[in-house]
């Protein structure tokens, strides 16, 4: 029996609803007509939704099917009522299937399905003959009586598709057998050895170890660390200890993680340490065995306590125990030879307490020799830093202590970092609730340079971030395919719901590595530099203890490199320290990996970096506000534009006393150079409109064409569908064409432009319910402009104002153009009913200035720099000022054409 067919057969009965077919010439596609995706009768509905569909009307959903080869698919439940169709069908499979093959479809739960495909004559009679099926009876549910008790009516069909499949030839009897697992004692190797990367590791797990059993204080020692024939390490808690029979049935029992079981519905249950209400660290009952990362031999002794609980579940004495329990290993004895369950371990009892290791206190005591490893200064220091780091700089020093001694000068003059995080220029606190509701704290300082000045934000409550977060999470599900229907209902869901992670605070600490810089903030830049090359990173906590390995110098895991490459703005990692904390009860959704490197790549992960990314962008505003004014006033000469040098040459020319001919020539010369430098400018003015405008169209392009495939698809075939499709795409098409088209300066016609514009955001406005108001005079007239220009800048605009539109919660979120003519002069008019702008406009049209998610902060500096060629770009900082309808009292910008 095939791996394929075993797994098949034990899903169907763990499954809610399972399906079997066998595959037609229409599901294989060899018919010429092929019908999209796979057909299911109308009996077996239930497989795909709760409710049988009603004719007349199409209904669909999305779930999530990973076939036996482990490709997982984004597949469409697909009701077709309309006209005379009623059938169902699950599309966009992510397989093809060859006509005669078995099809096996089961779900798991609302939105998991599992699928299998077998080809193999004898596998498709085993398969069949396991549920009592008849060939005639699949194209249905299949009437398994375990878990699904399926009525006869649930799985019988009614109804058929052309049935193409090969004959099932008739087997001889088949003899099921049973077996189990088997493992070699080599296996308990493999869990210290392969799942703890390294030394650093395995000592934090047995750290953790002491913090779940409510230790106050561990202690580890590296004895004799420089003899390789007596050095030994020894961890020693203040633990609650360890009974006999946990030591017995919990230690020795691979993959126990008792401290947090499971419900009846599999989930995680937090039962919390009884004196220290801890969350557990420890989730999958392997770091016990991190000691064999460190050696060959352990000798562990524990003393446990007996703790009595009153009704409500406190501690209300703790009666030492008069016994010890130790137990000796040598690892070397569980070789690949011989299996698990012959090998025995003896532990000891001990009750005499003069021998006793706690006299006076119980814990546990870990001793570990035959080391793997020869220890040296460098790695001496790495696991201090590492010690260091695992526990959070919010911890109570006399709720849990960690002590380090290798009793040399190993640690000598090991740097602190209270002093650096005191020196950081830059310094953020967030704190963020799980209903989204965010305190921004930030501080600009510089220690050396009081000149500059502080400023701070500092914030008496939170502001509700949900809406901002809608484009950071319309850009995630776009990235996984979902279309833009399902996007929207995918936000609605997130707006109801709770932050999965139960909220979070972050820390953040930046710095400027350039040498003008640190002179500001610092006397011993060197010991800085140094310090943070050692320290820098964005750490995540869950209560005291660190979840590694975010925040080790080469895991950039909020990609701050990479944003740096693509926007000079950003910071890079290696300039900050961040500390991320998590409530361990409240952020269950966030699952450490079995290996110990970081968190398992979930939705709610996602959701977790998505969250920080947005506080990271306000930070990095912020902070580049701070920046360019620290940056001007370190540097000897004011900067001023190209215009106003050459402004200033002309009239150091025209005050000096030389020859008038000279002197002409000289101002002639300069006049070119301001001439060609205008010309240059507008070159490069045109490629940055043009790749603005043709990434809008591209985009929607890009998401339109799948749509158009699955159009082409269904049959019978929707003519309006498709008419209108195509007339979408030719709107996109015409908007890139617009401004790939030579032009320059021209009349050209207000309305025929500013419609050009809109049109190329209609299925955006329609998906986001934006309406657009238009107050046009129809016999405005003309105007000049080079039309890719007005193009460009109306379709940022407007592009904008959809952008923070989609941030708020507001049943009509509108757009207003207006546009008239006053004295010859065309003023045209964008205002929302947004959230407005938050900056002064000096930054605003400041180049690589942008709150945007994915901005580059080009768009509005590419208008302000067109419209000093034709007239003025004008921004409203009170939105009251433009004399508009009240409701516009979000942004409102002006394009005033009153040159050319």
């Amino acid at each position: 029996m095939s791996n394929t067919l075993n797994t098949a057969i034990n899903t169907v009965k763990s499954s809610k609803f399972s399906f079997c077919k066998f595959t037609s010439a229409n599901d294989a596609g060899t018919t010429g007509a092929h019908q999209g995706g796979l057909y299911i009768p109308k009996n077996s509905y239930k497989l795909l939704f709760d409710e049988p569909g009603v004719k007349g009307q199409n209904k669909e959903r999305f779930a999530e099917i990973t076939w036996s080869n482990g490709i997982t698919s984004e597949c469409c439940l697909k009701y077709y009522g309309g006209g005379t169709r009623n059938e169902y069908r699950i599309t966009r499979l992510g397989t093809h299937f060859k006509e005669g093959e078995l099809v096996i479809i089961c779900q798991k739960s609302g939105n998991e399905y599992l699928g299998f495909k077998i080809s193999d004559d004898t596998e498709k009679n085993i398969f069949l003959k396991e549920f009592g099926i008849e060939k005639q009876n699949t194209n249905a549910l299949i009437p398994y009586d375990g878990s699904n008790i399926l009525k006869e009516q649930d799985y019988m069909p009614v109804e058929s598709e052309p049935q193409y499949g090969i004959e099932l030839f008739p087997s001889e009897e088949i003899e099921t057998l049973t077996a189990s697992f088997k493992p070699k004692a080599h296996i308990l190797t493999l869990l210290g050895e392969e799942l703890i990367k390294d030394p650093v590791m395995a000592i934090y797990e047995l750290i953790k170890n002491s913090y779940d059993a409510d230790a106050k204080k561990v202690e580890v020692h590296f004895n004799d660390i420089l003899n390789s024939k007596l050095a030994n390490i020894i961890v020693k808690d203040s633990g609650t200890g360890m009974k006999e029979e946990v030591l017995r049935d919990v230690w020795l029992e691979p993959g126990t993680a008792f401290r947090k079981p499971f419900d009846e519905l599999g989930k995680r249950m937090i039962i919390r340490s009884p004196l220290f209400k801890r969350v557990p660290m420890g989730e999958k009952g392997v770091g016990r065995f991190a000691v064999h990362k460190l050696g060959n031999k352990i000798q562990l002794i524990s003393r446990p306590t007996e703790l009595v609980f009153n009704d409500k579940g406190d501690v209300i004495e703790n009666k030492l125990l008069d016994y010890e329990v130790e137990i000796e290993i040598d690892w070397k004895v569980f070789t690949q030879s011989s299996y698990l369950s012959e090998i025995s371990i003896e532990y000891k009892k001990n009750t005499d307490k003069k021998s006793f290791y706690f006299q006076n206190n119980s814990g546990t005591y870990i001793k570990i020799s035959d080391l793997k490893e020869n220890w040296n200064r460098g790695m001496a220091r790495q696991l201090k830093r590492h010690t260091l780091a695992m526990v959070s700089p919010k911890n109570d020093p006399q709720k849990f202590q960690i002590d380090l001694n290798f009793y040399n000068n190993w640690l000598d003059k090991f740097p602190e970092i209270d002093e650096l995080l005191l020196q950081a220029p830059y310094k953020l606190t967030a704190i963020l609730d799980k209903d989204y509701n965010l305190q921004f704290d930030y501080t600009f300082k510089l220690a050396n340079n009081p000149t500059i000045g502080l400023r701070e934000i500092k914030a008496d409550k939170g502001v509700n971030i949900m809406g901002n977060l809608r484009p950071f999470l319309r850009s995630y599900y776009e990235e996984k395919g979902f279309e833009d229907d399902k996007i929207e209902e995918l936000l609605e869901e997130k707006a109801k719901t709770a932050l999965p992670f139960g909220g979070l605070i972050i820390e953040l600490y930046s710095y400027d590595l350039d040498s003008p810089s640190l002179k500001d903030v610092t006397y011993t830049p060197d010991v800085l530099k140094k310090t943070l090359k050692d320290q820098h990173g964005i750490r995540v906590f869950k209560d005291d203890l660190r979840v590694y390995d975010y925040g080790e110098p080469d895991n950039d895991w909020l990609g701050l490199d990479l944003k740096r490459v693509n926007n000079k703005e950003w910071f890079s990692n290696n300039q900050n320290i961040g500390f991320v904390y998590l409530d361990s009860a409240n952020s269950g959704a966030l699952i450490e990996k079995t290996n110990r490197e970081g968190f398992l790549n979930n939705e709610s992960f996602d959701f977790f970096k998505i969250v920080i990314e947005y506080i990271l962008l306000q930070f990095r505003i912020e902070r580049q506000k701070d920046r360019q004014q620290w940056i001007q006033f370190n540097k000897k000469e004011k900067k001023n534009s190209f215009k106003d040098r050459i402004s200033n040459f002309m009239n150091l020319v025209n005050e000096i006393e030389i020859d008038e001919e000279e002197k002409q020539k000289l101002l002639n010369e300069a006049t070119q150079i301001e001439n060609d430098y205008e010309k240059a400018q507008e070159t490069l003015l045109i490629p940055a409109g043009v790749g603005m405008t043709a990434s809008v169209a591209l985009h929607e392009i890009e998401k339109l064409v799948p749509r158009m495939e699955e159009t082409v698809e269904i049959t019978p075939i929707n003519p309006e569908r498709i008419r209108n499709q195509v007339e979408e795409l030719d709107e996109y098409v015409s908007g890139i064409l617009s401004v790939l088209k030579q032009a320059g300066t021209k009349p050209i016609d207000i309305k025929d432009v500013i419609d050009l514009a809109v049109s190329n955001y209609h299925f955006k406005l329609k998906v986001r319910k934006i309406e657009i108001e238009k107050d046009i005079p129809e016999d405005i007239g003309l105007f000049n402009c080079d039309k890719r220009y007005a193009i460009t800048m109306l379709m940022n605009l407007i592009d904008n104002s959809i952008y923070w539109l989609d941030t708020i919660n507001k049943d009509k979120k509108s757009i207003l153009i207006k546009a008239y003519k006053k004295q010859e002069t065309t003023h045209i008019i964008i205002a929302d009913n947004g959230p407005g702008f938050k900056d002064e406009i000096h930054e605003i049209i400041t180049p690589f200035f942008s709150r945007k998610e994915g901005g580059i902060g080009i768009g509005m500096y590419l208008v302000d720099t067109i419209m000093m060629k034709y007239g003025k770009f004008k921004i409203y900082t009170n939105s009251g000022d433009a004399e508009l309808l009240d409701k516009y009292n979000g942004a409102v910008v002006e394009l005033i054409f009153n040159k050319n």
